[in-house]
């Protein structure tokens, strides 16, 4: 009984030795072409704000990538997609935080969007970078209530696009990106933005304080990545099948 037991757990280290290191998937966005504009001020300091694509002809690429060698899967561009990132900002001084939503539509999205979650943000700071400030807003991204994915719409999930970014084309498909088990993907979501700075504001406070209902910064940038964890399926099987090897050795 014992040496079947220590047979057991040296063929489980010997699984796990000899078995390849299994990178997750990402599905990353990128787009420089924003605009963050100020839709309401509920006081001096605080607002809400709306990020969107600046205008039809903004591009944004859309890959899937190994988490591991980054290596692109599959890419798209997408020409005037639609984008909306709700903000809400609370605090004094430099302390804000920036909590809404983050909506996203390819360019063959009408009434729905195809990339939902809420937006909760680990960092608000003004940042100078080569001489000029800028606004970074770094957070994560999570299910909607409700919501079973960040990826919202069929299933597979299908990302179309105008144009094959890059050599990769894992669906065979040069205008999309297809995802299989969408509802997966509920975890390990990212967003970065940075937005220039007209003028020169001494604090997030100075900046929110002197911003008006209308205002906008352009020329930001938006970096998005969904990942989903690749199911531990091929070393269980391993396991499993060392496993009953034994078992069938034991009552030969």
């Amino acid at each position: 009984m014992l040496r079947t037991r220590l047979l057991v757990i040296s063929l489980a280290a010997l699984c796990v030795g000899v078995a390849p290191a299994m990178a997750d998937l990402a599905v990353v966005i990128d787009s420089s072409e924003t605009m963050l504009t100020i839709d309401s001020k509920a006081s001096q300091f605080d607002l809400t704000a709306l990020g969107t694509a600046r205008d039809s002809g903004s591009r944004m690429t859309a890959q899937v990538q190994d988490t591991v060698t980054t290596n692109t899967l599959d890419g798209i561009r997408i020409d005037g997609y639609s984008m909306s990132l709700g903000f809400h900002f609370l605090g004094a001084g430099n302390a804000y935080t920036a909590n809404g939503s983050f909506k996203l539509g390819d360019v063959s999205a009408t009434t729905t969007w195809d990339m939902e979650a809420d937006f909760t943000s680990s960092s608000v700071a003004l940042v100078t970078v080569g001489g000029e400030k800028r606004l970074e807003i770094q957070g994560s991204l999570s299910p909607i209530s409700g919501n079973p994915s960040i990826l919202m719409g069929s299933e597979p999930w299908v990302f179309t696009g105008t144009a094959q970014s890059g050599p990769a084309n894992a669906d065979g498909v040069l205008t999309t990106i297809t995802i299989p088990g969408a509802f997966r993907y509920d975890t390990g979501g990212l967003v970065a933005m940075y937005y220039p700075v007209f003028g020169q504001p001494s604090s997030l406070q100075d900046l929110f304080n002197s911003a008006s209902v209308g205002t906008h910064m352009d020329n930001g940038s938006v970096q998005a990545q969904v990942v989903v964890p690749v199911p531990a399926a091929f070393l269980l099987g391993f396991l499993g099948l060392g496993a009953a090897g034994l078992k069938l050795r034991r009552y030969a």
